[in-house]
């Protein structure tokens, strides 16, 4: 068999040495490629008089991040010596853990169940080609090759060649370009051919904030919060889910996503801070790619778990969350009655505030309407409770935890049993409960979800 770690080498490899090949789609498909973040550039004054200043930060990220064509990442010698290469970021993640391992591979047999029938029948020659993995197409024909005088080899080493397949960052990007580019552009900036169209706009990954996830600290997302994403969709908005795709697919589109956002965070640093005198070189270029990398790496540390088992909602629990909702943050309260309104309906004082109406992309932004029932990204308990604990990245929804409030004259900080009755009057405001199916994905219950 053709050992992970070969296969790792020779994609790796392949995109080293062909980085202008594209993709395979349609046929006459323009062949994509990255730019530069133009608003970024432009509000460095230094760097947007200098096009050779600008030529040098496209050839730093090509170093960095490869093309999009063969998209990849620099691997830093520290961090392959210690056991972490990005390149494989959630492909260790998955195969590490024997949740996410069983999985992956019962979906893969699911997805390639006429592959795998065919190879366990001795009809190699009947195996089809399977779509969206070229990659996994060409493991195959190499192992085929390698086996062509050993059948019960081939059978026992195909078969897990298909039911242990996790995709390339390459054959990630292709489809991602298939599925996700028209709304999300080529280097993920949520300006694709029809985001003009859509109301809210697709997510612009290059600043690495995402609203949805189960962190605190305004911390990047992780493996498990994209894959949520990508399964589930955001209900009220034009990101649907992809189930329709394998569970490989989804890790690998994950793992895109990462490195278009880490290749995004990295460009704006290096733009936001480049000077003439000082220029691009390779010290502050690899200072900010460790920074960003880093920031991601710790993502999973800041985990809102909660210890031990949900409360029960009561009506005494219910009427001390009103209490909280309802009373401004001046008079001691957690003030959500500002943005939201006495009764929930979105309707608050706040909404008339310029710095309460614009989320950190720039784009107009509500508070939610709680009576819908609608949360976006999760309506279990532990998702409100999330969204309450930590506020949501990139909006004006602030974190609760520790917040001061006052109670019987006394000022205290708002404690997990405080948030829990705002969890339970927040869902008591709702006056139908949408039928909105939601899928784990193999992932437990410790993902996030947005409100």
């Amino acid at each position: 068999m053709i050992q992970c770690r070969n296969r790792r080498a020779a994609a790796l490899a392949a995109a080293l040495s062909f980085p202008v090949v594209a993709c395979e789609f349609h046929p006459g498909a323009e062949e994509l490629s990255y730019a530069l973040n133009r608003p970024v550039i432009e509000q460095n004054q230094d760097l947007a008089r200098d096009p050779g200043a600008q030529a040098q930060l496209a050839g730093a990220l090509e170093m960095l991040f490869g093309t999009a064509a063969s998209p990849r990442f620099l691997a830093e010698p520290e961090w392959v010596e210690g056991g972490f290469d990005p390149n494989y970021w959630g492909e260790d993640l998955v195969k590490n853990d024997d949740a996410l391992r069983t999985s992956l591979e019962a979906s893969n047999r699911t997805t390639f169940a006429a592959q795998i029938a065919a190879i366990e029948a001795g009809r190699f020659d009947a195996v089809v080609r399977p779509r969206h993995a070229d990659d996994l197409w060409g493991w195959w024909e190499e192992l085929k090759a390698e086996k062509s005088d050993d059948a019960a080899g081939l059978k026992s080493e195909g078969v897990a060649l298909f039911a242990e397949y996790y995709p390339s960052l390459r054959a990630s990007a292709a489809l991602y370009r298939n599925q996700c580019y028209h709304c999300h552009g080529a280097e993920g900036g949520g300006n694709g051919s029809t985001s003009a169209f859509l109301e809210p706009r697709p997510r612009d990954y290059r600043p690495g904030k995402f609203k949805f996830t189960a962190l605190k600290g305004k911390a990047r997302p992780r493996h498990e919060d994209l894959f949520r994403i990508l399964a589930e969709g955001i209900y009220t908005t034009a990101m649907p889910s992809f189930r329709r795709f394998s569970d490989a697919q989804l890790h690998g589109l994950v793992d895109y996503v990462r490195l278009l956002s880490i290749r995004g965070e990295t460009e704006i640093l290096l733009a936001s801070f480049y000077e003439p005198d000082e220029g691009l070189n390779f010290a502050n270029v690899q200072e900010n790619y460790l920074d960003v990398v880093s920031k991601w790496r710790a993502a999973p540390e800041q985990l809102i778990a909660f210890d031990g088992t949900i409360p029960a909602s009561t009506p005494e629990r219910i009427a001390h969350g009103r209490a909280l909702f309802t009373t401004p943050g001046d008079k001691g309260g957690a003030n959500c009655v500002s943005c939201h309104g006495e009764g929930g309906r979105g309707d608050g004082p706040s909404v008339n505030d310029p710095k309460q109406s614009t989320d950190d992309w720039g784009r107009p932004i509500a508070p939610r309407d709680l009576t819908r029932g609608v949360y976006r990204f999760g309506r279990r308990p532990i998702d409100l409770f999330r969204r309450i604990y930590a506020g949501i990245n990139g909006t004006p929804m602030p974190e609760h935890i520790g917040m001061t409030i006052t109670e019987n004259g006394q000022q205290r900080t708002m404690t997990e049993d405080d948030i829990w009755d705002l969890v339970f009057f927040v869902r008591s405001l709702a006056t139908h409960t949408p039928a909105v199916a939601q899928h784990g994905g193999g992932h437990g219950g410790d993902l996030g979800g947005g409100h």
